[in-house]
């Protein structure tokens, strides 16, 4: 069950809320003037607002695609092969390109991870 707090209250409290938040998987919303503004919850409970368009470079392959967030290092991905096989990718570096000319691009270097073990 979320429970919510005004923010002028929860500013003070804020290293409390956080450790709640981390230990019992609860998460707490934000309020001003009675509407929700913001949330603290453990990291795996909170959303992204959107989606992010990202290369993900497999070995020697690029692949774009559209994922929930953006990837971090030391996550793994799963990705089918075209015979059916599962790899296992291992996030090494994230990488920003801004150009002034260009839309922002991220690029998502993986390693193959042979010894995966989840």
């Amino acid at each position: 069950m979320e429970k919510s707090l005004g923010i002028e209250a929860a500013r003070a409290r804020l290293g409390d809320i956080a450790d709640h938040a981390r230990t019992t998987g609860q998460v707490t919303a934000l309020t001003r003037h009675g509407r929700t503004v913001a949330v603290i919850g453990p990291a795996h409970a909170v959303q992204p607002a959107g989606s992010v368009k990202v290369t993900l470079w497999l070995g020697d392959d690029d692949h774009v695609r559209v994922l929930p967030a953006l990837p971090r290092i030391g996550e793994t991905f799963l990705v089918e092969t075209t015979d059916g096989k599962e790899d296992h990718w291992l996030v090494t570096n994230v990488q920003w390109d801004l150009r002034p000319d260009e839309e922002p691009s991220v690029h998502v270097l993986c390693d193959f991870a042979d010894s995966y073990s989840a």
